[in-house]
């Protein structure tokens, strides 16, 4: 198996991450592996470039902009530099290159996080000025965020733990999740959720946008109801 190893650079700081990914990697597992190891929480959309190619999720491309579909496009590992943005609203905009191939350690288990520097940026902080203006005053933020934002804490070993946590940015509640929250069994759950009820759920959910369940925040539920 082959691996390539990237580095990751947030544009416009000195946050990175170095990575080691299988080099089959679709664009949206490289998207989770991003928000893994930087500490973002996948609450908004995102999209690839590469040389002018827009990849991204064709369930929310509005407009007919995506060229490729990330979640069934293996990356292009013959592009040595391509762009990766996240939250169009504070557009933090990535530059993602891959260094170099290299033959899997069959003892290792990818993707790995080898390297890097510097926290992330606090979800929908303003994007790079809001940011600067944290590094700048943080004490101004401590109400906002619920704690006091430390810029240099970074490890690898926290990168990794993240990266092989199945519940790190999960958007949402499973079924089961919710069941357990209500107090009922999944089949009452799936009978509400199609029903669209007012019941039990109504503190957990928003609204309802076609097969698509949002909690009270607009993020999506994961669920399966077959």
């Amino acid at each position: 198996m082959k691996i390539l190893k990237l580095r990751i650079s947030l544009d416009e700081t000195e946050i990175y991450r170095e990575v080691l990914v299988d080099k089959e990697i679709t664009y949206h597992d490289l998207h989770m592996v991003i928000q893994k190891v930087f500490g973002w929480e996948d609450y908004h959309l995102y999209e690839f470039n590469v040389e002018g190619d827009r990849i991204g999720d064709l369930e929310n491309d509005e407009f007919g902009d995506i060229t490729y579909d990330s979640k069934t496009t293996l990356i292009f590992s013959d592009k040595k530099d391509f762009y990766y943005e996240y939250d169009f609203g504070d557009s933090w905009e990535h530059t993602v290159k891959i260094v170099e191939e290299l033959e899997a350690d069959p003892n290792m288990n990818y993707p790995v996080c080898i390297g890097g520097k510097r926290a992330c940026p606090p979800e929908d902080c303003g994007g790079v000025l809001g940011y600067e203006e944290l590094l700048n005053d943080p004490e101004e933020f401590v109400e906002w965020l619920g704690y006091e934002y430390d810029s240099e804490s970074f490890t690898v070993e926290w990168a990794n733990e993240r990266l092989h946590d199945p519940n790190c940015c999960r958007k949402g509640y499973t079924v089961e999740d919710l069941a357990e929250m209500a107090g009922k069994s999944t089949a009452t759950i799936k009978r509400w959720i199609e029903k669209l009820e007012d019941n039990e759920l109504k503190d957990y959910l928003w609204k309802y946008e076609g097969k698509i369940l949002l909690d009270p925040e607009g993020v999506p539920i994961l669920f399966r109801l077959s």
